[in-house]
């Protein structure tokens, strides 16, 4: 239970109501309270969604039981998306919403089924309102969810699958701004990036950027320097002596937030190479390995935060977790527990992909996950106000499970024979090449 999600379970309670925090995540967690108070539910309904997403995956590819149990296996235990999943956290709801949905993407493929839609696009809103840079991970599976829905129709041409997606993502944009009018108080999240950002250009410019009202009356460079670090903005806010002004709580008036949005966009326009070298150290910070001395924290968070009223919540206190514990300390700062291994393991099987392209399996699947995992990840490097590894959940998972379909994928003629749908069209392709040449 880190800060995070204590505050989202005091909302989830009935606290003040923010956007902080996605509406949809709290509502959902507020539902779960019906079954039991604390984190427990949702935590189990994540769980719930993450395995029952890569059994339905696993059983839809042609492949004997053993390869399908390593698929499983290969991205539940890594230990990346091991630790990260031990939270109750809206990257990791994201991660486990679209396992489930393309399980089920998967299976209506296979099954030409299309009862299993339903629950996918249900998946799919759900994930898309979690967060708010969700949307381009969901496309790629949105557009996969289209094409199943329109297949064998006349109306399945491209286009028709392009118009579909544009309305149903204009849906959910909508929706997603609607709830985030139900809260009790918006608050903008930009400021923090805003904040971060103006932070490094005054460092590399040697001039404060940074408007008066977001710095403490005597704060200087040199303090500013001292307490900046690349891999997050939170020590820059606790570590200087003359304080910086938080960017979320007390809420900035509508004045200040144009002057930072103002100072913000100037900064970067007027200093593109100090800007783009802190986007640059931050992408590092995020996507590489962890220096060893930075906070495990941006890893784990092993501790249970107490938010105002919130009941208190028992610490794990068993062998298993202290072992699991004492090992993510001990490989914090090796490849084992960062972002860019899990994401190389994705680009290496996409040639392999691409050749085997028309084949589900080994080749469509890969890609569209792929596709989602970057289409998620890239962004980060402009946005990201942190290197916390739980940003980059989805892109991993996505990547692994990729890999695994391709790496543990049968050759080519075998996997024609298992998989029927590929086997169909090739015997079609063959029926057809036959009759081109009697009619020549």
């Amino acid at each position: 239970m880190s800060f995070d999600s204590a505050y989202a379970w005091w909302q989830a309670r009935g606290g003040e109501s923010t956007d902080i925090v996605a509406p949809a995540m709290i509502h959902a967690w507020r539902a779960c309270e019906w079954i039991a108070s604390g984190p427990g539910p949702a935590y189990s309904v994540h769980l719930a969604l993450f395995w029952s997403g890569l059994a339905l995956l696993a059983g839809t590819l042609p492949r004997g039981r053993t390869a399908q149990f390593a698929t499983m296996c290969l991205p539940a235990f890594v230990p990346v998306s091991m630790l990260l999943r031990a939270h109750v956290w809206t990257d990791v709801a994201l991660a486990a919403s679209l396992v489930a949905a393309t399980g089920l993407l998967a299976q209506a493929h296979a099954s030409r089924a299309r009862g299993w839609l339903v629950p996918a696009l249900v998946l799919l809103a759900y994930a898309s309102l979690l967060r708010h840079n969700a949307l381009p991970a969901v496309l790629p599976l949105l557009a996969w969810w289209a094409w199943l829905l329109l297949h064998g129709a006349r109306a399945a041409s491209p286009r028709a699958v392009v118009v579909l997606v544009v309305a149903v993502s204009l849906c959910l944009f909508g929706t997603g701004r609607w709830l985030a009018r139900q809260v009790d108080r918006q608050v903008p999240v930009w400021p923090s990036l805003a904040q971060f950002d103006l932070a490094a250009i005054s460092i590399e410019t040697g001039r404060m950027q940074l408007p008066a009202f977001m710095i403490g009356s005597g704060l200087d460079l040199p303090e500013l320097a001292l307490a900046f670090r690349p891999w997050s903005n939170l020590p820059m806010l606790t570590g200087t002596r003359h304080g910086m002004r938080a960017p979320f709580d007390p809420p900035l008036t509508p004045d200040e937030l144009a002057r930072l949005r103002t100072a913000w966009i100037d900064a970067v326009v007027d200093h593109p190479a100090a800007w783009l070298a802190h986007r640059w150290r931050v992408s590092r910070a995020l996507f590489g390995t962890h220096a060893p001395d930075w906070p495990i924290a941006l890893i784990v968070v092993d501790a249970e935060y107490a938010y105002r009223d919130n009941p208190p919540v028992a610490r794990n206190e068993g062998r298993l977790h202290a072992a699991l514990m004492r090992a993510a300390n001990a490989g914090a700062s090796t490849p084992a527990l960062a972002a860019w291994p899990c994401l190389l393991a994705g680009l290496l099987v996409l040639p392999g992909a691409w050749r085997r392209r028309r084949e589900r399996a080994c080749g469509q699947l890969p890609l569209l996950l792929l596709a989602s995992a970057w289409a998620y990840a890239l962004p980060l490097c402009v946005l990201a106000p942190s290197a916390e590894l739980r940003y980059l959940d989805w892109p991993c998972l996505a990547s692994l499970i990729a890999f695994a379909c391709v790496a543990f994928a049968p050759r080519t003629r075998h996997a024609a024979r298992l998989d029927p749908e590929t086997h169909a069209k090739d015997r079609r392709d063959e029926h057809r090449a036959t009759l081109h040449v009697q009619h020549r």
